[in-house]
């Protein structure tokens, strides 16, 4: 990760939120701090770079030891960032991506980790009767936060949601429950139907009907970054959610018939679809999920 002493407490992981973790080494976490074996991903996407030529709107991606699966309509693209030259809110470093959303209503680009040709690894679940203790967080900032621009989505996704409509039906109505596609995931979103600057955390599964959080998670301003996460929690079932190093608030989960907590495995996802005149870009300056076994 590029990145000055004076950005560590900004930059890096919360320590609120990673409490017991170790920290990375290269691209995978390997161990809590006290030598208990873990599952976890780290990108800083410094060595980000597409593997071979986009067909048919499909790409893959090789970043520190992760593979990606992209789907990428029209104008759409998904590409290391280019550092900027000049001072602004805030400046494009090294180790940064962009999802830049097509020019055509309903354009997807979308990208997940562990992707290939037929079907998605899926190492993180924060399933209700086993799920051990489980970090999110990542560091992404939005270009414009207006009315009409375009839908994001950002965190965890179930198998197979880097496609056209993956991750969200075209010309959502505001609807969550039924805009989001039908698949297991949980991480956060600003439609534009349901508002410009509050960030939401959803959460659904295959058959459930995607819940919702907005109670004070955070409020988006364009082209700033923020630092956003959760903690599933085995021992009391529920998720805590963080926003630039600080706990917001508590979901707990739910296992009822019908609700939406999700139930399957997922790995990163993010994903951008037009719904405007102007071509959005989201900016992802690192991702990290690790998972006690």
């Amino acid at each position: 990760m590029n990145i000055l002493f004076d950005e560590l407490e900004t930059r890096l992981f919360s320590p609120k939120l990673w409490k017991g973790f170790a920290p990375p080494v290269a691209g995978s976490f390997q161990a809590t701090a006290s030598g208990n074996p873990v599952v976890g991903l780290f990108d800083d996407f410094t060595g980000f770079g597409r593997t071979c030529a986009i067909s048919s709107n499909v790409a893959y991606y090789q970043s520190n030891g992760i593979t990606y699966k992209s789907f990428e309509d029209d104008d759409g693209s998904i590409q290391a960032a280019v550092p900027t030259t000049k001072p602004a809110v805030d400046t494009n470093g090294i180790g940064v991506i962009s999802l830049t959303a097509g020019n055509s209503d309903n354009d997807d680009c979308v990208i997940q980790a562990g992707g290939n040709a037929g079907s998605t690894m899926c190492p993180f679940n924060v399933i209700y009767a086993s799920a051990k203790d489980l970090c999110f967080e990542c560091r992404f900032k939005y270009s414009s936060i207006a009315d009409g621009d375009t839908d994001f989505f950002i965190g965890l996704g179930g198998t197979g949601m880097a496609a056209n409509n993956g991750w969200l039906g075209d010309d959502p109505s505001g609807t969550i429950a039924t805009d989001m596609a039908n698949n297991d995931f949980l991480g956060f979103t600003r439609l534009t139907k349901t508002g410009t600057s509050g960030l939401l955390l959803i959460y659904d599964r295959v058959g459930g009907t995607t819940g919702t959080h907005a109670t004070g998670i955070h409020t988006l301003v364009a082209d700033t970054y923020v630092k956003v996460g959760f903690r599933w929690r085995q021992q009391t079932k529920t998720l805590d959610v963080y926003a630039d190093g600080e706990y917001v608030t508590r979901v707990a989960a739910a296992t009822t018939d019908g609700t939406p907590w999700p139930s399957l495995y997922m790995n990163f996802l993010a994903g951008v679809k037009y719904q405007a005149t102007t071509q959005d870009v989201m900016y992802i300056d690192w991702w990290a999920c690790a998972q006690m076994l």
